[in-house]
């Protein structure tokens, strides 16, 4: 599942505001600038990041925005809660009640794993590790190729053999 374009507009605002001096603050217009979020649509998140205590607001019509506490502080599960109350990787592990299979499902289990460990690490990182852009230690592929996972098939070629 990939996360909604909302998280991914707040992630982006805050790592802007984490790259800011302690007690530092920007306009929406310009957070939104520096993030690539359109107006309009960082005023919503930046509704969502206030309301969980992530950014304070200021300034005329609260378009005045910081970090409610120090980037160090933050961790980017925080980030994503705020705009995903119910995030998980699978429909299966969000919501066990709408799957009849969710008490005895071997997936469901390890949906459910998995988002563990997803939220484990998003809680292990902090919004200043990522505005610095440190990595955290967790071994990268250089190559992000799902074709070392699929089974190797040949399909032949339509044209070749074909006598005309």
């Amino acid at each position: 599942m990939a996360i909604t374009r909302r998280t991914d507009y707040a992630v982006r605002i805050m790592y802007e505001l984490g790259q800011l001096p302690s007690g530092a603050s920007l306009s929406l217009r310009d957070v939104c600038a520096l993030a690539d979020v359109p107006e309009s649509f960082g005023a919503t998140i930046a509704a969502f990041l206030a309301e969980a205590s992530l950014i304070s607001t200021g300034g005329l019509n609260n378009k005045l925005l910081s970090l409610a506490r120090p980037a160090e502080q933050i961790n980017m599960a925080e980030i994503i809660y705020a705009c995903e109350p119910e995030f998980s990787l699978s429909e299966c592990a969000r919501n066990p009640l709408a799957c009849d299979r969710s008490d005895r499902c071997g997936v469901h289990l390890m949906w459910e794993e998995l988002d563990t460990i997803v939220i484990d690490h998003l809680m292990s990182v902090s919004l200043a590790r990522v505005a610095r852009g440190s990595r955290s230690g967790v071994a990268i592929p250089e190559a992000r190729s799902t074709d070392r996972l699929l089974p190797q098939i040949s399909i032949p070629d339509p044209d070749e053999g074909v006598i005309c």
